[in-house]
Parts: structure tokens; sequence; C-alpha cells
């Protein structure tokens, strides 16, 4: 990996996207809207008193609706703002690695997420006032938490690299996002995904063996066209467990048994693989900027 990524580089990245976040006011807003929302999802619903019991279920059941939103806040302008600003033609040419750049930016914006998580650990002081949770239960819920946003956080960085618009990157960030936390809620939900899936893959695999960033929309055409034959191609489709496929991307299925105390390593890996994909695809159009 050293002979991958220089520390020293990744560190430097990864402290600008921190002190550009948290040198500003809108970063503390997060912050603060994001513990006030995280709290109110936990504590204000009716079902928590009358559980009676001293745990986190009633956030557990709309965290990934709130991480979908704000998780895009911060990474909106990870990129974005490099490119409105002209600072990313001076990142490029800079004797710094395409892979360390993007590892630099993502650990910069997963530390303001950790950041904001571990302020509202103040849930966590609020149960030990009103009763005595389960730590061991708590911590598992805490890691499931960081994990989907590790993986919101790598989705996220994608839609910020196809604008200079931060508002268009937000807007893009929670499109990815929101397709993985819809999918699987219905069959034709999880279809939908899917097709949005393969048009993505066509518009990536166009611009990458084309460079022409107007032909994008082309192989978006064709891969979504592909996957619809696949799904409903002559009423039947031919893949008959495309939308069963494309339910396995729910994130909030994934998260589930980390809310439960559990502990496995299959959706872990889920979380850390789609991470680790999402950041190959930045990996992906970074380069194409050179050509």
């Amino acid at each position: 990996m050293s002979g991958l990524l220089r520390p020293r580089v990744v560190r430097a990245i990864a402290g600008k996207e921190l002190r550009s976040f948290l040198g500003n006011p809108t970063g503390y807003v997060f912050l603060t809207l994001f513990i006030a929302t995280s709290a109110a999802a936990a504590f204000l619903d009716d079902g928590f008193f009358g559980r009676n019991l001293a745990d986190l279920a009633t956030l557990n059941r709309v965290i990934a609706p709130i991480l979908m939103f704000f998780v895009p806040a911060i990474t909106m302008s990870s990129w974005a703002e490099e490119r409105r600003a002209g600072t990313d033609e001076l990142l490029l040419t800079m004797p710094v690695r395409d892979l360390e750049v993007i590892v630099g930016k993502y650990l910069g914006a997963l530390g303001i997420y950790s950041v904001g998580l571990l302020f509202s650990l103040a849930n966590l002081c609020v149960l030990l006032y009103l009763g005595e949770p389960d730590i061991g239960l708590v911590f598992a819920t805490y890691v499931g938490y960081w994990l989907m946003g590790a993986l919101f956080v790598a989705v996220g960085m994608i839609g910020s690299m196809f604008t200079s618009n931060a508002t268009v990157g937000f807007i893009l960030g929670a499109v990815g996002c929101a397709g993985l936390v819809f999918a699987g809620s219905e069959p034709w939900a999880s279809g939908i995904v899917g097709l949005a899936i393969f048009a993505g893959l066509g518009a990536l695999t166009m611009l990458v063996l084309s460079g022409v960033a107007g032909l994008a929309g082309v192989g978006a055409m064709v891969g979504a066209a592909v996957g619809f034959v696949l799904w409903r191609g002559g009423g039947e489709g031919l893949w008959g467990g495309f939308e069963e496929t494309f339910a396995g991307l729910s994130a909030p299925a994934h998260f589930a048994p980390f809310g439960e105390g559990i502990l496995r390593l299959g959706d872990a890996a889920f979380f850390i693989g789609g991470a680790a994909v999402a950041l190959y695809l930045c990996s992906l159009l970074l380069n194409r900027r050179h050509w």
C-alpha cells in the first residue's frame, strides 16, 4: 500500500478537506442539524416511550433516509468546489497520484461525518439518563451508522465529480444514496435501481472509452435499454431474478442486524466493498480528466 499511497500526502489532502468544512459556518450548521434531527427521530417518536426500552430502535428505522440527505451535504463540494474555483487543474498537475487525491478527499469527508456521529453520542447520554441501555447494542448500532455513512460518502463523491455546482452535486449524491435506501423496499423500486445502475455503467463505459462527455448520454440510454430488456423485455424479461438481485443492495437491510446488536461480516463487507467500488469509479472519472 505504501507504494500506492504516501501517508503524508493523503493526510495533507484529508486535513485540507476537514479545515475547509469546519472552517466554514455552514459546517457547524450541518453538525447542529444532524444532531438535532437524530435526537428528534430517536426520542420524539411516541413509540420510544411506548416500548419502554432504552435503545435507538426508533432512530434505526429512519437513519438511512436521514443520512441520504445529510451525507451528500458533506460531499457536495468535494469536487464541485474544486472545479468551480479552477483549483482542480492545479491539483491534477501537482506531484500527487490520483489514488492519493481520492483517498485523501474521501477520508476528509468521512472524518467530517465521523465528527457529526461522535457528537450524536449525546443520544447515549439521554438513554443513560432515562434507563439502563445495553452498551454493546449501542456500540453495534453506531458501528452500523458509521459503515452506512462510509458507503454514502463514497457515493456522494461520485455525484460531486460530475458538476461544478455544489447544489447539483448534492442532488446527484442524494439520488445515488436514495437508490441504496429504497432498493428492496418494493420490487418495482429494486427494478428501477437496477435500471439506473445499468444506465450508469453504460454512461461510464462510453465516457471512459471515448473520452467525450457528450456521448455519456448515449451510453446511458443503451445501458438502460439493456437493463429494461433483462428486467421486463418480452413481458417476462431475460433475468428472472432481476428485482431480487438489486434488492440485495438495500442499505437498511444490511444495517438492520447492527441495530439488533449483531456484527455480521457479510453486512460489513457490503458497506466496505460498496465504498471501495464507488472510490474505484471515482478513480476512473478522475483519470479521464487527464486526457
